[in-house]
């Protein structure tokens, strides 16, 4: 089984580069999927992060309000840092059976999109690691198209790793800054390159 870890962030697409290669019949697993799953109610991760930030990022139904505690981490590098040491390890290990389980279903190729993969240490055991970036600009539009304002852009782009080098330490790139049509292209052309080099 081929495993491609896919990274890049945020705002640079890796959902849509998702979306293209399970229209492919490539399994996916989103590691912010996961981080969702494991921080809501009854998730293992749940109850560590209320302990850690307080009832206060709490909704009336009891949820984790995301958009709170991100405020929250992305305003302070230690706070993060001690969300992800929280977040992480679970995610790795809900990542790992998933892995377990395409291998056992026979898949030939698979892939995880984890925008922080360099960040939590988890860039071996993959066959191929796929950044996909794009032009400052463009993930600025991205991000406000979101809602976020300038400073929030610039939070949120400053806690993570900068983008040349995590292109410098990935294996391939798809660059993400054009039409869907540019895009599906780019990413056929690197599922085609990925498998001839495990030919």
């Amino acid at each position: 089984m081929v495993r491609i870890a896919v990274t890049g962030n945020v705002a640079s697409g890796k959902s849509r580069v998702a979306q293209h290669l399970q229209a492919r019949g490539v399994p996916v697993c989103d590691a912010d999927l996961i981080a969702h799953d494991v921080m809501a109610p009854g998730g293992a991760a749940y109850e560590g992060v209320v302990a850690a930030f307080g009832r206060d990022i709490l909704t009336p139904d009891g949820c984790i309000d995301r958009r709170e505690l991100s405020d929250i981490v992305f305003a302070d590098d230690l706070l993060m840092q001690r969300l992800n040491r929280l977040v992480h390890p679970v995610v790795r290990k809900a990542i790992d059976c998933w892995l377990d389980a395409q291998a056992a279903q026979g898949k030939p190729l698979i892939a995880v999109i984890v925008p922080l993969l360099f960040e939590a240490h988890m860039e071996k055991g993959w066959d191929a690691v796929v950044c996909v970036g794009c032009s400052p600009d463009v993930r600025r539009l991205r991000l406000k198209a979101r809602g976020f304002d300038d400073d929030e852009c610039e939070r949120r782009v400053a806690v993570q790793m900068g983008q040349d080098e995590k292109i410098a330490r990935s294996d391939y790139l798809i660059w993400n800054d054009e039409s869907e049509a540019a895009l599906e292209q780019r990413i056929d052309d690197v599922l085609k390159s990925i498998e001839e080099r495990e030919q």
